[in-house]
């Protein structure tokens, strides 16, 4: 037993110690549907097999006679090649996109097929992998609007790489990202609705996380016996539009099939569909879509033939998306892997936008700033900073500078730094805050006065007022604002004087900025139907009908709320990636900002600054993501619904 598969071994059995109880308790009684097939036809060295859904045509990969195109009969079209696996995707009603490894030389063409005239048309060779691809499947994610491809070499490594966008192919694949999978991974299928990449292997069946700005985690849907109650390995996997999971056992007969993705959430038991009279080598599926009824498909290698099969689908589809924004530009990432970058704020140069800044803290090391680009200008390695803010109009040795205001963990204080008019940043100096495990800030302007607000994870936000005395920042308590458990983001409207704090399990709450009002905070949105907790940055935009925007950092999106009563919930949308130019989306966000008064051509209605807590494409430690608010705006349609 070589070391990978025993390293295997021992995990799988550490987590069944977990998982046992479960399993005991929501096993049902396997339920065996018997399939019925009939022979369609016969391929020399035939390996795989695919019917066009609403059609009577049949695509075969053979590694004597490539890729052909079945009507009936009567072949239409063909593609020399020694293929050994086929995938396809919808393009629109007429048009698929195949894919298929070549195994003479260990790649994957890609290309389209025309339904209307019958014809293979490739498109590129996946050959930048590095490397001997055994095993592929595709992954069009309605969510992030993009087509990729995942390969692996069978040895435990894979990549994912993009092909196409919105509808539009890139020129070349575009490398998103490498995994580690199981050693000897048989066979991979992905759900594109919910985001689920599964893999089969010797032990069982294991479902990790397609889209690369999801949580990275995996875990065992099925085991084989003696470790779970799969009875043999699968040996090929499918899936269906509403995220249903089929598995070819190696006996060729057996199928497992979970009627819903939550079935491997819940450890239950699959039910079992039986071949009659075949004995298959590969399966695949095809579905219409919106259709409840899909065709599965099976190879017979040793027969050289090929048979299908309709069944009706348990379930509907029922993954919900949200619009996504591309960003504009990225920020420098961050020296050091690992949980660095926090919170940004925006400063708005008083006379030249394109000039402006943003800051964002290092919660390892300290401040850092940056350039409308993205580049790295000053770095302030003064600690552990964790979130920053700051306001215009502050009085500081007889001039009217900006005054940028940070939560410093290593000492419990407030740093306190200074910003020109002409963008140069400058230490103020700290001053204790009186405040244990000191965590969230913001900053407001009210009646002349300027506040900073910070909080702790005992849910305790204090009010300083602040002061020059003498060149020296001083920071006088003037309130105390009590919540139940941990806060952390927060957002100042001056104009209003409302306070909006984020309590990162609970919701949103609102409260005065005057020090003098002591009454009780109201709330403003729970964490439920949009909020997924925890609530991390808030930020605000300016004008007649300011919007609230929230990190929900549980599922990787932002919501939009009204940040006047009654607080009607407006919209959410996610960051997804941008192929065309090379960057990521953003996802597991910590701190944002957003200005409303930077203009420029990048940023016509303001920019939103968003941390990204995954900086992948390829993986980079963590940076801040730009993201132009007008196109924020125009994707949720509250422009629209602003005129």
């Amino acid at each position: 037993m070589n070391i990978q598969t025993l390293s295997k071994i021992m995990l799988t059995l550490g987590l069944l110690g977990a998982l046992s109880a479960c399993q005991s308790q929501q096993t049902q009684q396997v339920v065996k549907q018997p399939l019925q097939t009939k022979i369609q036809g016969s391929v020399a060295a035939i390996v795989d097999s695919w019917p066009l859904p609403g059609t009577d045509q049949v695509l075969t990969a053979s590694e004597q006679h490539g890729l052909s195109l079945h009507q009936g009969n009567v072949l239409k079209a063909q593609l020399p090649g020694a293929f050994k696996q086929l995938r396809l995707n919808a393009i629109n009603n007429n048009q698929w996109l195949y894919a298929a490894l070549e195994g003479s030389k260990d790649s994957v063409f890609v290309g389209t097929l025309d339904v209307t005239d019958a014809q293979l048309k490739p498109r590129f060779e996946l050959t930048q992998t590095g490397l001997l691809v055994d095993n592929f499947c595709l992954f069009a994610d309605p969510a992030d609007q993009t087509l990729s491809i995942f390969v692996s070499d069978g040895r435990g490594r894979a990549e994912q790489w993009l092909l196409r966008q919105q509808q539009h192919w890139l020129q070349a694949p575009l490398l998103l990202r490498s995994l580690s999978l199981p050693y000897d991974a048989d066979s991979c299928a992905v759900d594109p609705g919910n985001g689920y990449l599964y893999i089969s292997e010797p032990l069982g069946i294991w479902r990790y996380s397609a889209r690369i700005e999801d949580n990275p985690q995996y875990y065992p849907v099925s085991l084989v016996a003696p470790y779970g109650e799969q009875q043999a390995p699968a040996i090929s996997l499918a899936t269906s539009d509403s995220g249903e999971l089929f598995a070819l056992l190696e006996n060729g007969l057996e199928i497992l099939y979970w009627d819903t993705p939550d079935a491997a959430d819940s450890w239950m038991s699959a039910d079992t569909l039986v071949l009659k009279n075949y004995e298959a080598t590969m399966m695949n599926l095809s579905q219409s879509p919106g259709q409840q009824t899909a065709e599965l498909s099976f190879v017979n290698e040793q027969q050289s033939s090929y048979t299908s099969t309709h069944i009706a689908l348990k379930s509907a589809p029922t993954a919900q998306t949200l619009p996504i924004v591309r960003p504009k530009a990225q920020s420098h990432p961050a020296e050091q892997f690992g949980d660095a970058m926090d919170d940004p704020a925006i400063w708005v140069h008083p006379s030249n936008p394109a000039a402006s800044l943003v800051l964002g803290t290092h919660k390892k090391q300290g401040l850092e700033v940056y350039d409308l680009k993205g580049n790295l200008l000053q770095q302030f390695k003064d600690g552990r900073l964790n979130n920053v803010d700051l306001r215009d109009g502050f009085s500081w040795q007889g001039r009217t500078i900006s005054i940028a205001a940070a939560s410093k963990r290593n000492d419990d204080s407030l740093a306190f730094y200074g910003i020109e008019a002409d963008g140069t940043v400058f230490r103020l100096g700290t001053v204790a805050a009186g405040l244990d495990e000191i965590y969230g800030l913001c900053m407001a302007a009210f009646e002349g006065t300027h506040y900073v607000f910070a909080n702790n994870k005992a849910g305790l936000t204090i009010q300083y007022a602040l002061q020059a005395n003498t060149g020296k920042i001083a920071a006088a308590k003037v309130r105390q604002i009590s919540l139940n458990s941990q806060p952390e983001g927060c957002v100042a409207d001056d104009e209003r004087g409302r306070l909006f704090i984020g309590e990162e399990d609970v919701g949103i709450w609102a409260t005065s900025l005057n020090p003098a009002d002591n009454s009780q905070p109201v709330s403003v949105a729970k964490v439920g139907e949009h909020l997924v907790d925890d609530v991390e940055g808030l930020a605000l935009s300016f004008g007649k009908s300011p919007v609230l925007v929230v990190s929900s950092q549980g599922n990787n999106s932002y919501q939009l709320y009204e940040a006047t009563p009654p607080y009607r919930h407006l919209a959410g949308f996610r960051v997804g990636l941008d192929g065309f130019n090379g960057i990521d989306g953003a996802s597991e966000t910590d701190g944002l900002a957003l200005s409303t008064r930077l203009r420029t051509p990048d940023y016509p209605e303001g920019l939103l600054v968003i941390q990204d807590g995954r900086n992948r494409f390829p993986d980079k430690p963590q940076n801040f993501k730009y993201v132009s608010w007008q196109n924020v705006m125009s994707t949720t349609g509250l422009d629209t619904a602003a005129k």
